[in-house]
């Protein structure tokens, strides 16, 4: 499946009153929850044209994997 990419400027103009960006609009560009360090510049780099390897979230397990 491939994610719109959105320019540097659209993923600004996305942000929410509170500095944020919603879990919904992360999903619409292919970005996880909770979104990776480094989700920004992903997008600004794959909406630039270089080749990127997928965003990643943490490897850390779920809560309730823990039980």
């Amino acid at each position: 499946m491939t994610s719109y990419v959105p320019s540097p400027d659209e993923v600004t103009a996305a942000q929410t009153p509170g500095g944020g960006w919603t879990r919904k609009q992360l999903a619409e560009w292919g970005v996880p929850w909770p979104p990776p360090q480094g989700w920004r510049k992903h997008l600004a780099d794959k909406w630039s044209g270089k080749e990127v390897e997928p965003l990643r979230t943490s490897e850390l397990p779920d809560q309730d994997s823990l039980f």
